[in-house]
């Protein structure tokens, strides 16, 4: 049966999402405290939706909580929409809202159909990249920000990665190298050249131990690919392309030897080269901001 945590001290009914901060009551859930039906029923239809909209929330925060505290995991299956009805005395519409908002997030799977219902899902990293580029787009990141933040985190990806990169990992970054040594032609070309010197480092955050570490790199890396698109895929001298190259080898030779210290120096040159190219302190235009519109990861 599901369940939810009372909160100590709280009258029945009440519970928690963290800690001892109480919840609302199922009947905070139904009506605003102040208002009884016929005062509900006599507002302008914008103002109810707004107060269900706050009661559907109210649900979520629950349903949340319990997946947390009782350890749920991906596929694990919730109470059917019957059962989370009479738990919360709330009406169907605002369970399915309440749910269609943990769908949003993407803690929740909704399936329709015999053995559908609500599931619990893993979280994509790439929802996680959006949201993080939908609150950045509004603060005018710019692309010497980036290599700022990149200097700090990528030589650490680096060392994090030493004995835990398996034959796959190694293929992969080999494959990518292997398509930087092609000589690019057309436009096409060129793009997937830039493309494949980010998957080298895509690879190496797939391999990090450390998940704050990786999406931390995982979001840079996705403002690099969008920065390629922003400046044109020819922007930069061929020379650059050879330097990049001659890292990403220094590199798998330090990853092969399991030398973390070394595997971090080469890192950290590698993107204070990067860096002396890509943000020019004489060139101010590529100190604008870089997400003129949310990044696009689906």
């Amino acid at each position: 049966m599901f369940s939810l945590p009372s909160c100590p001290g709280c009258a029945p009914g009440r519970t928690t999402l963290w800690g001892d901060r109480p919840l609302p009551s199922r009947s905070d859930l139904i009506y605003d405290h102040k208002m009884d039906k016929s005062a509900l029923a006599s507002l302008d239809p914008s103002r109810r939706a707004s107060i269900k909209r706050k009661r559907s929330d109210a649900v979520a925060d629950l349903i949340r909580s319990h997946i947390f505290q009782a350890g749920l995991q991906p596929n694990d299956r919730l109470p059917q929409e019957s059962e989370l009805i009479e738990m919360f005395g709330c009406s169907r519409s605002t369970i399915r809202e309440a749910l269609k908002s943990l769908e949003v997030q993407g803690l929740v799977q909704n399936t329709t159909g015999p053995g559908g219902g609500a599931r619990v899902a893993p979280v994509s990293i790439n929802r996680i990249v959006g949201l993080l580029s939908n609150y950045f787009y509004f603060q005018s990141i710019s692309t010497a920000q980036i290599y700022q933040i990149r200097r700090l985190i990528e030589p650490e990806l680096a060392f994090s990665v030493v004995g835990h990169l398996t034959l796959a990992h190694f293929a992969a970054l080999d494959k990518a190298i292997e398509v930087q040594e092609h000589h690019p032609g057309g436009d096409a070309d060129w793009e997937h050249h830039r493309h494949a010197e980010i998957d080298f480092h895509d690879i190496l955050i797939e391999a990090c131990p450390n998940p704050l570490l990786g999406l931390m790199c995982r979001f840079i890396n996705e403002a690099i690919r969008h920065l390629i698109g922003k400046l044109g895929v020819q922007e930069f001298a061929s020379s650059f392309t050879c330097d990049n190259i001659e890292f990403h080898k220094r590199l798998m030779a330090a990853f092969r030897s399991g030398n973390a210290a070394r595997a971090r120096r080469v890192m950290l040159d590698h993107v204070l080269s990067a860096e002396a190219v890509v943000v020019p302190p004489e060139d101010r235009r590529m100190d604008l901001p870089v997400f003129h519109q949310p990044l696009r990861l689906d």
